[in-house]
């Protein structure tokens, strides 16, 4: 009788795993909030641009189409293998920033549940 094994190996790739970028995961958090505030009408309008020569993007929450940006998150790629990412507010300026993107993303949270609370 001949019994056959069938191994599985994971094989990790230490350069995969260090890329860094706008993943589809991050967007989605930050598009997550848009969809929960737009649905409860508190911001209206949004935009996502991406400058891929100049390795910036930019995740944008307007409260209308026709007013200033209320929220801005903005991705900067300022290493080969590094992200910065950096939230604006209207008014206030700079109030992020940090080479995590949870931390810059905390805040525009933070931003967002206040707008529940004012509303």
């Amino acid at each position: 009788m001949l019994h056959l094994y069938m191994g599985f190996e994971v094989i990790t790739n230490p350069s995969f795993a260090a890329k860094t970028g706008f993943t589809q995961s991050q967007f989605k958090k930050l598009d997550d909030l848009y969809c929960r505030a737009a649905s409860a009408k508190i911001l209206t309008y949004r935009t996502v641009e991406c400058d891929f020569d100049e390795g910036v993007a930019s995740y944008t929450y307007y409260k209308a189409q026709n007013e200033s940006p209320y929220l801005q998150f903005v991705l900067r790629k300022v290493g080969p293998k590094d992200m910065m990412y950096e939230v604006f507010k209207q008014g206030e300026g700079r109030i992020a920033k940090s080479g995590i993107f949870d931390k810059a993303y905390l805040t525009v949270r933070e931003k967002i549940e206040e707008l529940f609370k004012n509303a």
